[in-house]
């Protein structure tokens, strides 16, 4: 079994050990010492990364047997090793490991939500409670019961107790392990069975910020940052309202008025500009009909357009057949990636549109199909789109006959 450096004391940067074992995980060298500072993957918490002997440590995994296995960027043969962690991202996850159990008791005191699972991520760490629906309300007095805590600080205390002792604590989750359980206690506040690195005081973790909150799965997922996190956070959220308020020549207090007063505006431009590109369209429809060429008692109009867009084109092909009763309409469009197909006719004539598609959409090697008044497909062969619509104009014309 590998003796536990960290448990004792998670501030332990350095330390010397001897190789016991090498081994291998998944074709990546490894080594087993005979006592370790690395933390390894547990609880929620990622593993500890640094050195031994100048060779990276990459991963940290504990085998069923409490043996510690480290795995290395290359292998190392020595036989006495000097361990080195990285110690920024060792004291962030104390301060993330530390917050969550603080947060985590704020919530059981604050809203009776119990913590069913907890992630340590690389951006924000997350908890899951068993209570949906949380109010920004309630949010906000969870977030500050919790910051209370931190603000105190107040001791942070491991007790190493059997599982006959555990019923002493008046813990917030039964213990997962038969023995050798340890307590992680924040004084006269939470009490937790814990393997994890934490801080000795609670002033430690600096300040816990919730960022946002969510449903999931019939409960709820809250998002939260501690420590160094925390004020990463709220300087990367300061860059961004400094940018917002220059952007919008305001002043913060006034910035989220100004910005519903654009948002307002905006939605007002749209519904002007898509007034304006319907009646664009109703004079396109007409122009188009002009153009078209009468024959059999049918008005056909067939055109091929450019880079233009399929939604705008089928706009364009219903209200041709919607103003007129004998127009039919073959529409290609033509672009780098590939050809579509768009074609239509008026409710008073009987025509099968969807027969059409499928032999003009062979022409350009691709797939279509529609109802018998309207049909869409498309293929990668732009070149063939031309004999495509020739192909349907003359099959078209084929029924009629």
């Amino acid at each position: 079994m590998t003796i536990k450096l960290y448990i004792d004391d998670p501030y332990l940067q350095h330390c010397t050990a001897k190789t016991i074992r090498q081994t291998q995980v998944h074709a990546k060298p490894g080594i087993i010492l005979d006592r370790t500072i690395f933390y390894p993957t547990s609880g929620g918490q990622p593993h500890d990364t640094g050195r031994l002997n100048h060779v990276a440590v990459t991963d940290v995994i504990e085998e069923p047997n409490q043996q510690i296995i480290h795995v290395l960027e290359k292998p190392l043969e020595d036989s006495q090793v000097e361990c080195e962690i990285n110690w920024e991202r060792r004291f962030d996850h104390m301060q993330q490991h530390t917050g969550q159990h603080i947060l985590s008791q704020a919530l059981l005191k604050t809203v009776g939500a119990e913590t069913i699972s907890f992630h340590l991520g690389e951006q924000d760490s997350t908890i899951d409670i068993n209570q949906a629906g949380l109010a920004l309300d309630a949010v906000i007095g969870v977030e500050k019961r919790a910051n209370s805590i931190i603000f105190e600080n107040r001791d942070i205390i491991g007790h190493l107790v059997g599982k006959s002792e555990v019923h002493q604590f008046p813990i917030r989750k039964p213990p997962t392990v038969e023995d050798h359980i340890r307590i992680v206690e924040i004084k006269n506040f939470d009490y937790s069975p814990c393997g994890g690195t934490h801080c000795s005081r609670t002033g430690e973790i600096g300040i816990l910020k919730i960022r946002r909150h969510e449903n999931y799965k019939g409960g709820t997922r809250l998002h939260f940052v501690c420590g160094f996190r925390a004020l990463k956070d709220y300087q990367a959220k300061t860059e961004i309202l400094k940018q917002l308020t220059t952007a919008m020549s305001a002043a913060e207090p006034d910035l989220s008025q100004n910005i519903l007063k654009l948002k307002d505006d905006l939605k007002a431009r749209r519904k002007e500009r898509d007034d304006l590109k319907w009646k664009l369209l109703d004079y396109e429809a007409d122009s188009l009909y002009a153009k078209g060429t009468q024959q059999a008692g049918i008005h056909l109009i067939k055109t091929i357009f450019d880079d233009r867009h399929p939604k705008e084109i089928n706009l364009l092909a219903k209200k041709i057949v919607s103003l007129y009763p004998d127009a039919v309409t073959l529409f290609g469009i033509k672009s780098k990636a590939n050809a579509q197909l768009i074609f239509r006719c008026s409710q008073t004539l009987a025509f099968d549109m969807g027969q059409l598609m499928k032999t003009a959409s062979s022409t350009i090697k691709g797939l279509g199909g529609g109802r018998r008044k309207q049909a869409q497909g498309g293929g990668p062969l732009v070149e063939r789109l031309e004999d495509a619509l020739q192909g349907a104009e003359n099959e078209l014309f084929d029924m009629i006959s």
